[in-house]
């Protein structure tokens, strides 16, 4: 783990290039573990294991290539979808870990929009109504799942999640709408079971 740091703080990156897109001048990067190539991610994505030990890294580097910002994501195993985000009011990207364990129904890949901001990375996170702010997360496990919704300006986030609650289970259906001042989310529930070998819920479910 000092070695890694030590890596961050000096500014190099002796891992492999996974995928990266280009901001202007800058560059946003994930890196992984030599050992990991794309079809190595590609063949061992929600298995639960990974061969390695190093966490992947999101980097983002300046015009002339010195890094600015990173995010240590933890688990080796990470994707970076390159296609920006329609609507968002910061240059965002999605980045997605793999936290699948060998067994449990609540783990699986983990989704969440990156923003670039001036010279830092964050996580996105949105407003609800009643003025709280949450960070976006997006699983897939076997009572979860969420999509992008292409809209005709914005690209949404649906996010479909059933929770035990006593003797039954909620569903909760959430909308992640991205807006010039920031992202909102609103929220419908039902009293009902959605699993993710189903269809995935009709539209008109997300508020």
């Amino acid at each position: 783990m000092k070695h890694w740091l030590l890596i961050g703080l000096l500014g190099i990156s002796l891992f492999t290039q996974a995928a990266s897109v280009q901001i202007g001048c800058k560059r946003l990067q994930l890196v992984l573990d030599p050992e990991l190539s794309p079809k190595i991610v590609e063949d061992k994505w929600g298995l639960g294991e990974s061969g390695s030990q190093a966490p992947a890294i999101l980097e983002l580097r300046g015009c002339k290539g010195k890094l600015l910002d990173h995010l240590t994501l933890d688990v080796p195993l990470a994707r970076l979808d390159t296609t920006l985000l329609r609507g968002a009011p910061l240059p965002t990207y999605l980045v997605s870990v793999d936290l699948t364990a060998a067994a449990g129904s609540y783990n699986g890949p983990l989704t969440f929009p990156v923003e670039v901001k001036n010279h830092h990375l964050q996580i996105a996170e949105a407003t609800a109504s009643d003025g709280h702010h949450e960070s976006i997360y997006l699983a897939i496990t076997g009572k979860a799942t969420w999509k992008k919704f292409a809209t005709r300006t914005t690209d949404d986030l649906l996010s479909v999640n059933s929770q035990s609650q006593g003797n039954s289970f909620v569903t909760f259906y959430r909308r992640y709408h991205p807006t010039r001042n920031g992202w909102v989310v609103r929220v419908n529930s039902e009293s009902n079971l959605w699993e993710s070998d189903g269809q995935f819920p009709e539209i008109k479910l997300f508020p």
